[in-house]
């Protein structure tokens, strides 16, 4: 669960990751833009784990249009999901990146992403109960890689970050060229 933050500007922030994030990333940013909804105008619900075992929060939104359609409240406290629903002009701005890493996955991959088909449109709409009070800072989800953090630079903060990321998995971009602040490790 993440938001990378490689460009101020969502657009350009979803442009420039690779191929493997466009992908994962459509899925995340719903979930944290649908928890949004349901945090701030839901009602908290205990329900069953899976296990039976214990309780869980849930939360509902009953006699809404799109109870069935916005994805489960996840990740609740995770600081980007906590920053999505801070602020009306936080939730605009993942939306915008929402939508940029949807019209990414339509050109490099020439069909349209669930997430999109089912949430475009109705997240859209913020949350009723969401503050006004302006973009706050981006939240650094990095902790693994406290090397990388940049409190007053979050930009670079996460473009560093993702450099991090070819030491697991190889990134390509298809149809895009390899942003320029992003070099690759030497074998």
């Amino acid at each position: 669960m993440n938001v990378f933050v490689l460009d101020k500007d969502p657009v350009k922030a979803a442009v420039q990751q690779c191929d493997k994030h466009i992908v994962k990333m459509i899925l995340e940013s719903a979930q944290m833009l649908s928890t949004s909804h349901r945090m701030l105008d839901g009602v908290k619900v205990r329900k069953p784990s899976k296990s039976g075992k214990t309780t869980v929060n849930h939360y509902i939104l009953p006699d809404h249009p799109h109870e069935s359609v916005l994805y489960k409240a996840v990740h609740f406290n995770h600081p980007c999901t906590v920053w999505t629903r801070e602020s009306l002009e936080n939730y605009e701005w993942h939306y915008r990146h929402f939508v940029a890493l949807c019209d990414e996955y339509r050109y490099r991959y020439g069909k349209v992403h669930q997430s999109d088909r089912i949430l475009r449109e109705v997240l859209k709409t913020p949350p009723k109960n969401i503050p006004q009070k302006g973009l706050t800072q981006f939240p650094l989800a990095m902790n693994t890689n406290p090397e990388c953090m940049f409190p007053k630079d979050p930009v670079k903060s996460y473009r560093m970050f993702y450099q991090t990321k070819q030491k697991r998995f190889s990134m390509v971009w298809s149809k895009r060229k390899i942003p320029k602040w992003f070099k690759k490790l030497t074998k």
